[in-house]
């Protein structure tokens, strides 16, 4: 392979890994917002039973259908940060800049050969021996 076409696979393997990131981000997001609307519902639930003085029994099973609903939903979120943490393998693996994957949580790789007050600073980012400041702010 020529240097032009290694610079070009390069160069299409980081566009792919953002397109990846955006896709990721959204099915996160998604499942968080399906989390925090499911969790508002069953909150809403019970209260909304008394204001309407109806018994305790009366939507009961409603509830609990929706609150198993809420448990696959956390356990789809966490199968998603099995994916998350398994992309960043391969993003490792193929020496992918973190500000290219966009994470925000700081994923800690091997640290070898640094010293203690650089390990401490939690903006560090230790990739092959080499650290990276990344910027975490929104």
């Amino acid at each position: 392979m020529s240097v032009a076409q290694l610079r070009r696979s390069h160069n299409r393997r980081h566009e792919i890994a953002d397109e990846i990131v955006a896709h990721l981000t959204t099915f996160e997001c998604d499942l968080g917002r399906a989390l925090e609307s499911g969790s508002r519902l069953v909150g809403f639930l019970p209260g909304a039973r008394t204001d309407a003085d109806l018994s305790a029994t009366v939507g009961q099973d409603a509830i609990g259908h929706f609150v198993i609903s809420l448990g696959l939903i956390s356990k789809a979120m966490e199968s998603a940060v099995d994916g998350h943490h398994s992309l960043d393998k391969t993003r490792q693996h193929f020496r992918i800049d973190v500000s290219a994957g966009g994470d925000k949580d700081i994923i800690p790789g091997p640290v070898r050969g640094t010293s203690g007050s650089a390990q401490a600073d939690p903006s560090m980012h230790f990739l092959d021996g080499n650290h990276r400041h990344v910027d975490h702010r929104p």
